[in-house]
C-alpha cells in the first residue's frame, strides 16, 4: 500500500505542474484570440466601402523618434536636421528629405546637450523656429537642471505660449525628475506632492501623447499577435542574445495579458493606449521600437540605428502592415566619423527610397500619432446607389480629448476603398471635400480615394476638451522674448 501511495504522489507531483502549464496556455491563447478579434474585425477586405489602414499606396508606417541627448553643439544639430529633413547638400552628401522631426530639452547641463535655457540665444531661436515649422515636434522632458522645480517648468511653457509654439508629444528623459513615467523612467512629474510636479500645467498646455519608457522589439504595432512576430526577433548571427530577447518579449506579452501594469503596453501590441498618470489625469501613451540584438534600449544610438531600421526590419514591417516608432539618439555619435555614421546614412537613404516608392509612410512622431488617432476613431458612413458612392464623415470620436469635427487638413491621407473612384463623393458635415486623389488598385486589387490637405470643410470646435483634464489652453501670441536669430541649416535651408 505504501508503495502505491508513493507512486501516486510521484504521478501527482509530475501531473500538477503539467496541468497548471496547460491551463495557463489555454487561458493565454484564449486571451490572445480575444485581443486579435479587434484587428480581424477591422479588416476591410469584405466591405464594399472601407477605410484603408494607411494613405495610398503605403503598406506600413514609421516614425523616427530622436532624443536630443549628447547633441552638444548647434552646428551638429543643424547638420543632422538638414540631412534628414531637406534635400540640400550637407557634409554627408545630399539630404534625404524626409519628414522625421526632432526633440528639444528646456534645461540640460552643458556637457549633456544643447538646451533652450542654455544661455545661447541662437539655440533658443533655432528651437522656436523648428517647432513652428514642424521639424521639432517633441519635448524631451524638462531636462536635468539641478533643483528643477515647478516654476522652471512653468517658465518653459510660458516661452512656448509667448512664441506661439505648439507641442503635442512628450518623451521622458533618462532619469529626469520631471518624467511622467514611474516604473521605467522614475519620474515625479505626475506626483502632486513633489516640487517637480507639472502634469496639470503640461497637459493643460496641450500635450496629448507621452512616451513613458516602454520599448518593444517587435517590428509592427497595431497588428494581430502571432507566434511569428516573436520569432523575427531572433538573429542567427547573435543566437544567444537574440534567443533571450525572444523569451523576454513573450514573457512581457504574457505578463501584460494577465494584468501586469508595467508591461500593459505589450498586451495588445498596439501603438497607443490611454494611460492614467499618478495625479488621475489621462494621456495617450505610445510605445517605441528597438530590436538591437544586445537587448531593448541598446540600439538607441547613431551607429546602431542602421541595424534597427535595416532592410530586414523594413521588410518585416511591410509584411505585417504595422506602425512603428523607432527609438534613437542621433547625438550619441562619438564612434562615428561624421555627424551620422556612414552605415546609418545608408539605412536612412534606403528608408527614403521605401517612402518614395510608396511602401512605407514616413512621418514625424506627432504627425504619425495624430494620423493614428484620427484614423482609429473616425466616424463615417456611406451610401451606394446606382454605381455612385457618397461617404459622409461625421467626426473623430476621441475617447480622451472628446469628440471633434475635424477640418480637412486633419484628415490628410485618410483613404477609402471604393468601387468606382470617379463616382465617389466625400462630405465633411454638409460640405463636400473638393481635394481628393483617385488611386488605381493597390496590392489588394482595390481602387481608392485619398483626402488631400487644403480641401473644404470647417472645424465646429475651437479647441479640444478633455472630461478629466480640463480645457486646453490656446497659445497666446505675444512678442517673442527671444533675442537671437535662428541660424539656417548649414547651406541655407530654414
Amino acid at each position: 500500500m505504501k508503495i502505491k501511495n508513493m507512486s501516486l504522489r510521484k504521478i501527482l507531483v509530475f501531473l500538477l505542474p503539467v496541468a497548471a502549464i496547460f491551463v495557463f496556455c489555454v487561458i493565454y491563447i484564449k486571451k490572445i484570440y480575444d485581443i486579435n478579434k479587434y484587428y480581424y474585425h477591422s479588416d476591410p477586405e469584405n466591405s464594399l466601402v472601407a477605410l484603408r489602414k494607411f494613405p495610398y499606396p503605403y503598406m506600413a508606417a514609421l516614425a523616427i523618434s530622436n532624443d536630443m541627448d549628447d547633441t552638444q553643439t548647434l552646428d551638429e544639430f543643424l547638420e543632422i536636421q538638414k540631412f534628414i529633413n531637406t534635400r540640400e547638400m550637407t557634409s554627408m552628401g545630399q539630404g534625404i528629405g524626409l519628414n522625421i522631426g526632432n526633440s528639444f530639452l528646456p534645461y540640460e547641463p552643458a556637457n549633456g546637450a544643447i538646451s533652450y535655457f542654455s544661455g545661447d540665444p541662437n539655440v533658443s531661436a533655432t528651437i522656436i523656429r523648428d517647432i513652428r515649422n514642424g521639424s521639432i515636434d517633441v519635448i524631451h522632458s524638462y531636462g536635468k537642471k539641478p533643483g528643477l522645480s515647478r516654476s522652471d517648468e512653468h517658465a518653459m511653457l510660458q516661452e512656448l505660449r509667448r512664441n506661439d509654439c505648439r507641442i503635442e508629444v512628450w518623451v521622458d528623459h533618462d532619469r529626469s525628475p520631471s518624467n511622467l513615467g514611474d516604473d521605467v523612467t522614475f519620474g515625479l512629474g505626475d506626483h502632486p506632492g513633489a516640487k517637480e510636479y507639472h502634469a496639470d500645467l503640461t497637459l493643460r498646455y496641450g500635450i496629448r501623447f507621452a512616451w513613458l519608457g516602454r520599448v518593444t522589439m517587435i517590428a509592427g504595432q497595431a497588428v494581430p499577435i502571432r507566434a511569428g512576430m516573436f520569432a523575427t526577433i531572433f538573429d542567427r548571427d547573435h543566437p544567444v542574445y537574440s534567443a533571450i530577447n525572444v523569451l523576454k518579449e513573450i514573457a512581457k506579452n504574457a505578463l501584460a495579458v494577465f494584468g501586469d501594469k508595467k508591461y500593459a503596453m505589450q498586451e495588445n501590441n498596439d501603438l497607443v493606449r490611454v494611460a492614467s498618470l499618478d495625479d488621475g489625469q489621462r494621456i495617450y501613451e505610445f510605445i517605441r521600437f528597438d530590436d538591437y540584438w544586445r537587448g531593448v534600449g541598446t540600439g538607441a544610438t547613431n551607429k546602431r540605428l542602421a541595424y534597427v531600421i535595416s532592410r530586414k526590419t523594413l521588410d518585416r514591417l511591410k509584411e505585417v502592415g504595422g506602425y512603428t516608432i523607432v527609438y534613437t539618439h542621433l547625438g550619441k555619435n562619438n564612434d562615428c566619423p561624421q555627424y551620422i555614421c556612414p552605415g546609418t546614412q545608408a539605412a536612412l537613404r534606403n528608408l527614403a527610397r521605401e517612402y518614395e516608392t510608396g511602401n512605407i509612410y514616413v512621418r514625424s512622431t506627432s504627425r504619425l500619432l495624430d494620423y493614428y488617432v484620427a484614423h482609429k476613431y473616425l466616424r463615417w458612413k456611406y451610401d451606394s446607389e446606382g454605381g455612385k458612392t457618397t461617404i459622409r464623415i461625421r467626426d473623430i470620436a476621441d475617447p480622451l480629448f472628446g469628440t471633434t469635427v475635424p477640418n480637412a487638413d486633419a484628415l490628410e491621407g485618410i483613404t477609402f476603398y471604393v468601387p468606382d473612384t470617379a463616382r465617389t463623393r466625400i462630405f465633411l458635415g454638409r460640405k463636400e471635400l473638393d481635394r481628393l486623389r483617385q488611386n488605381p488598385p493597390d496590392s489588394a486589387g482595390r481602387p481608392s480615394v485619398t483626402i488631400l490637405a487644403g480641401g473644404k470643410g470647417r472645424s465646429e470646435t475651437a479647441s479640444r476638451r478633455s472630461p478629466s483634464n480640463g480645457p486646453r489652453q490656446e497659445a497666446v501670441p505675444e512678442e517673442s522674448g527671444i533675442s537671437g536669430r535662428a541660424p539656417a541649416y548649414r547651406g541655407g535651408a530654414s
